[in-house]
């Protein structure tokens, strides 16, 4: 009976101190937000537009018909790119996210693909934002700075997109959440559009 006892008393240990250092892996990793395409904005692609900054809101009757309905979709593809610094391999079983254009959270969701980082490496992973941005563009000023960026103006103020990612670890059959989250800030710039 003592050694069954003695034999689970090292057992755990052992798997805290795998967690644990798993865990500090997660902090050693760089994160960073590489690049967005696919973007849709009321059902039209927008993407090569924001690119060469040749936004024409003319062009976009759905958003007033949006801005109406207080329905405004928004759909694209953001890239976030993950490098492993250190000399052993990464394995991430999944993350919760949480997207924010300026403080106001867009989306928030879950990416359950396992992700594998090998050492001095960077994966980049795709993440499908789908959000309603009526609440964004309804506030004049935001709805302004977002137009004026799109439109490539040399005066446009700089906006800021955040994400917020809490990665997951699998510990035998246990998924271990990353205590708290990890957040990424980018400043928008045509170069960032695919």
């Amino acid at each position: 009976m003592k050694k069954i006892l003695l034999i689970s008393f090292i057992g755990l240990i052992a798997a805290g101190c795998g967690v644990s250092r798993k865990i500090s892996l997660l902090e050693q990793c760089r994160y960073d937000i590489k690049s967005a395409d696919s973007v849709y904005v009321a059902g039209r692609d927008i993407t090569r537009q924001i690119k060469t900054g040749t936004f024409d809101l003319g062009g976009l009757p759905e958003l007033a018909i949006g801005l109406l309905r207080k329905d405004i979709p928004l759909r694209a593809r953001l890239n976030l790119g993950i490098e492993n610094p250190g000399s052993k391999p990464i394995e991430i079983n999944q993350f919760d996210y949480i997207i924010s254009f300026k403080g106001q959270e867009l989306v928030n969701g879950t990416t359950d693909r396992r992700i594998d980082i090998n050492p001095e490496e960077t994966t980049v992973v795709p993440i499908m934002i789908r959000a309603n941005i009526y609440s964004i563009l309804s506030d004049r000023n935001t709805r302004e700075e977002i137009f004026s960026y799109l439109r490539g103006t040399e005066n446009a103020k700089k906006s800021l997109i955040s994400i917020k990612i809490r990665p997951s670890i699998r510990v035998g059959n246990k998924l271990i959440k990353y205590p708290g989250y990890i957040t990424i800030d980018k400043e928008l710039s045509s170069s960032m559009f695919k």
